[in-house]
């Protein structure tokens, strides 16, 4: 019986170990989006928390495996480019700061390069742009609608362009609010709807034209509405 006691504790004692030998970091990681628009270049810009944990040390599993946990939180960037008219940067496709400076790297290897790399600056490609979304109405969820980073002018009108999408990783705080600021309707359509859009009037999501757009959440939004 002493044996057996001992064995499972020696056990637990093990698996604490590991978890303790694991990876685990946090970074914060800043995402500016500007638009030329016909009143000149305007900007916001959204601070985000990049989490990554690994629960086995490199001499057990060596890499990125291992029971690796990636996780963004924040929100989504707001950008009024003019009265009433928004521009969304959504947490849907966000890269992570690791991918954009470290490409090469193990997630589980850049914890302290990250760290030593506040302030550094990168101007994201079109492959690593996160999803933009407007609202024909931005008082109504359902009216979320896609916006193509080469064409804002089709969804603005003439004389609003892109400009750039930046990422920096930062030691600034998270941001927190200024979605919700803007989209005060957010928390309820969380609570009471399965997407922004709900379910389509005819068919199956899969047949509409844009089924992405079916499946955008308040949480695409931010992560931070239901703590």
């Amino acid at each position: 019986m002493r044996t057996a006691l001992g064995f499972i504790i020696g056990i637990i004692a093990l698996l604490g170990l590991l978890y303790l030998s694991g990876t685990r970091f946090a970074a914060h990681q800043k995402i500016t989006l500007s638009v030329a628009t016909p009143a000149g270049v305007r900007s916001a810009s959204a601070v985000q928390k990049l989490s990554f944990e690994k629960s086995l040390p490199d001499w057990v599993v060596p890499g990125d495996a291992g029971g690796s946990s990636i996780w963004l939180s924040g929100e989504a960037v707001a950008l009024e480019i003019a009265p009433q008219k928004y521009l969304f940067a959504l947490l849907t496709d966000t890269p992570r700061a690791w991918d954009v400076f470290f490409p090469h790297q193990s997630p589980a290897s850049v914890g302290p390069v990250m760290a030593a790399s506040i302030g550094k600056v990168q101007t994201l490609t079109p492959d690593q742009y996160p999803l933009l979304v407007t609202f024909g109405d931005i008082n109504d969820p359902a009216s979320v609608r896609r916006v193509d980073p080469a064409d804002l002018a089709a969804s603005f009108g003439a004389g609003y362009r892109l400009d750039a999408i930046t990422m920096t990783i930062t030691d600034e705080p998270v941001t927190k609010g200024k979605v919700e600021a803007v989209l005060g309707w957010l928390e309820t359509v969380g609570r009471t709807r399965p997407s922004l859009k709900g379910r389509p009037e005819n068919g199956l999501v899969s047949q509409q034209p844009d089924p992405e757009l079916y499946m955008i959440t308040s949480g695409d939004f931010s992560t931070e509405l239901f703590k």
